[in-house]
């Protein structure tokens, strides 16, 4: 017999607020050896490809401008130039969901989190930067076709749904408080299982997705609770939300930006760290991003700037301003990853980041040579300090698809692919990574 509605209503609100009382996470301590992390870093609205892209040799070459500040970390990366986006929708909308999925149902942040997460708390994490706001063009992650991830803008509420319930030990009152909730749980999923059975196509497919969700909570309710990795010292400023800012929210505002990004790439690190999770989606901004990043010395938008017509002009010198801004702060994650011990190294060895956008050149609105950077990972033997480019080097002298980037970063991170959305310009990773 199908469950009722009120009864389906009562099993939602019920696990709905297990996970917003914040009583359902239960980060483990970091471990030497476990797999490898994966963090993904998108800027918004392309560059200036000439302004961006090094030039010279594999490994004797020069960073132009716009990425110039990338110089400062520059033997952690890989920069990579002539990988094309190919197929799926066009400008910002398509680029922007096609850069993790390759075109898939699947983007590579959420796969890899579920393939690597282990005993971690969460698959995977996605964290933003006024990543929602006034966002009609979308985020970059998906659990399955058309079913976007919204990544958590606002830092205070990302990190106690991380850190917030994690305690050293178990008293009397805590077990018991953690076994009502496991009965609620174990109920909500018995209810949902059933309803299950009664739908079809899109509509499980959907249910699927809190399904997993769900389990996942189960696990950590489950799992044990002690606190190998202390969150103590995040926040520094005292950064907090103001509860009268209600648009833009208090996370929302252009002159809180930096502030929040910085916070955000804090607990990226953070929850790398402590093996809260093993893969992290970080959003600065989104595609046809609005923001006026100030503290850079630009006075225009960055999208308004991304227009910028000719590399001369009055825009492009605010657009090289805010990319070189994206830069450094892209600088100072890498910097703080590599600063942090990590399975007798350190967290950056043990971590594969991305860097991407949803465009090539801004001003045609294209998809070709699209500014990746690929960083870290030497655990998983890639070679860093390098520069490689694959222009006239795909399939009939075209660039190379940025798909195989993709493949090679599942393939790093001990995760064997061979496709991952796109498979036009054949198989496999891209040479030499």
């Amino acid at each position: 017999m199908m469950t009722s509605r009120r009864g389906f209503l009562a099993t939602a609100l019920a696990a709905g607020a297990l996970v917003q009382a914040g009583m359902l996470r239960s980060p483990r301590i970091a471990r030497a050896g476990a797999p490898m992390r994966t963090l993904f870093v998108y800027v918004p609205d392309g560059c200036i490809p000439s302004l961006w892209h090094p030039s010279g040799s594999e490994t004797s070459f020069t960073l132009p401008e716009m990425s110039a500040p990338l110089s400062s970390v520059q033997e952690h990366c890989v920069f990579l130039k002539g990988l094309d986006m190919y197929s799926g929708g066009a400008t910002h909308e398509g680029g922007i969901r096609k850069v993790l999925t390759g075109v898939g149902p699947v983007s590579l942040d959420v796969f890899l989190g579920q393939k690597l997460q282990g005993d971690a708390a969460f698959a995977s994490v996605q964290l933003g930067v006024g990543a929602n706001f006034q966002n009609g063009s979308g985020s970059m992650s998906f659990t399955g076709t058309g079913q976007e991830v919204k990544p958590d803008d606002n830092p205070i509420n990302a990190f106690g749904r991380l850190f917030g319930g994690a305690t050293k030990t178990d008293d009397t009152a805590a077990l018991l408080s953690k076994k009502r909730k496991k009965s609620i749980l174990d109920g909500a999923l018995a209810d949902l299982a059933a309803i299950r059975s009664e739908l079809a196509g899109p509509e499980r497919a959907k249910l699927d997705t809190n399904l997993d969700s769900l389990r996942e909570v189960e696990k950590r309710l489950d799992g044990v609770v002690p606190m190998g990795c202390s969150p103590t010292g995040w926040n520094p400023s005292g950064f907090s939300i103001s509860p009268t800012d209600y648009y833009p929210k208090t996370y929302e505002k252009e002159e809180q930006f930096g502030m929040v990004g910085q916070l955000q790439t804090d607990l990226a690190v953070l929850a790398l760290g402590c093996d809260v999770t093993r893969s992290v989606g970080l959003m600065w901004s989104h595609p046809v991003s609005p923001t006026k990043i100030t503290d850079s010395g630009s006075s225009m938008g960055n999208h308004d700037a991304s227009h910028y017509g000719s590399a001369g002009s009055a825009a492009a010198k605010d657009f090289v301003k805010m990319k070189r801004w994206f830069a450094q702060r892209f600088a100072a994650l890498i910097q703080a990853l590599a600063a942090r011990p990590y399975g007798g190294s350190t967290l950056l060895d043990h971590t594969l980041v991305m860097l991407c956008s949803e465009l090539g050149d801004s001003n045609a609105h294209d998809h070709k040579s699209v500014p990746f950077v690929l960083a870290g990972g030497k655990a998983a033997g890639l070679k860093t300090g390098r520069f490689l480019d694959f222009a006239g080097k795909g399939k009939g002298g075209t660039n190379e698809a940025h798909s195989k980037l993709l493949v090679s970063i599942a393939n790093l991170a001990g995760v064997p692919t061979e496709t991952f959305g796109y498979s036009g310009h054949g198989t496999g990773g891209l040479a030499g990574i």
